[in-house]
């Protein structure tokens, strides 16, 4: 017969081995290694080189003004280019996330140029949204968004901004 310590450590076990990425304390744990940070940007953003990651930032608050709706970061990165990268994990669907989305890059973009800097020192930022559930119902698992021209899908707006 199992003691009543041995039985509550043993499910303790079994609800750890549970857990998924979209748990936000192992989220928050794997994102603090740089190396697994990086390795799941590449995943996610196949087509970029990225060598390593600069400094990871977990919960970074970002508060423009008193009166300012002020947001915090799940993780916030930066890697050898500059390029800077907010990675969420979203477990709900509030279906706010276009417009959350268009808040956080703006939000971002406060924070990485100072007064008197030129706009064209704005570094290239990625907001990343994990998802457990298809955002736009098309049965995609990636949805990549840029500012395209409407007009001719050719033209970028070349904002750096994903």
């Amino acid at each position: 017969m199992k003691s009543m310590e041995a039985e509550q450590m043993e499910n303790r076990q079994t609800n750890w081995e549970k857990l998924s990425i979209s748990n936000d304390f192992l989220f928050g744990k794997v994102m603090q290694n740089p190396e697994l940070c990086k390795e799941l940007l590449q995943r996610i953003l196949p087509d970029l080189e990225i060598d390593h990651i600069e400094y990871p930032e977990l919960q970074k608050s970002i508060k423009p003004d008193i009166d300012a709706h002020s947001i915090r970061l799940d993780v916030y990165v930066k890697d050898e280019k500059e390029v800077v990268y907010d990675i969420e994990m979203q477990v709900s669907d509030t279906k706010e996330l276009p417009k959350r989305s268009r808040y956080y890059q703006g939000m971002m973009d406060l924070k990485l140029i100072d007064k008197g800097q030129y706009y064209d020192e704005l570094n290239q930022s990625y907001v990343i949204f994990i998802c457990p559930f298809d955002v736009f119902g098309k049965g995609r698992y990636i949805y990549t968004f840029e500012n395209i021209c409407k007009e001719d899908n050719r033209i970028s707006m070349g904002d750096g901004t994903v």
